[in-house]
């Protein structure tokens, strides 16, 4: 095998690592969401990036309790949408937030988008049972 076989072949295998992780810690997240967000805090460690936040949720989450939740922890008031089941908002995001937010047991996904400023852009992604973000042999 040559060594360039053989550094692509270990590109592939850091990364399948990665992408275990990412599930490990962050399950009902999107891993592109995640990789991102990493990307854009190394850049600038100091300054968390603005996203565009969109978190799918089980049915019967009160909305209103809800939007303050989100209000009280980032500033920013949601959009609403799907019967109350995905909010979206645009917010700084760091790790530690988008952890908490992946630990909720009444989240069933998180996706998003680096908008770089406050927007006011709706939902662009759309959550389903048979979530693709959830399989690993998803292509992005």
């Amino acid at each position: 095998m040559s060594e360039s076989e053989n550094q692509i072949k270990e590109i592939k295998r850091v990364y399948a690592g990665l992408e275990t992780l990412y599930h490990a810690y962050f399950p009902k997240s999107d891993p592109s969401l995640i990789h991102d967000l990493l990307r854009r805090l190394q850049k600038n460690p100091d300054a968390a990036p603005i996203y565009m936040v969109e978190v799918f949720t089980k049915r019967g989450v009160n909305p209103e309790a809800a939007k303050k939740y989100i209000f009280e922890r980032t500033g920013m008031v949601p959009g609403v949408y799907e019967n109350g089941t995905l909010f979206v908002t645009n917010q700084k995001l760091t790790l530690k937030m988008l952890k908490e937010i992946s630990d909720s047991d009444d989240v069933l996904e998180i996706a998003g988008d680096y908008t770089g400023n406050i927007t006011a852009r709706g939902p662009s992604h759309e959550h389903s049972d048979v979530c693709p973000l959830r399989n690993l042999d998803y292509a992005y």
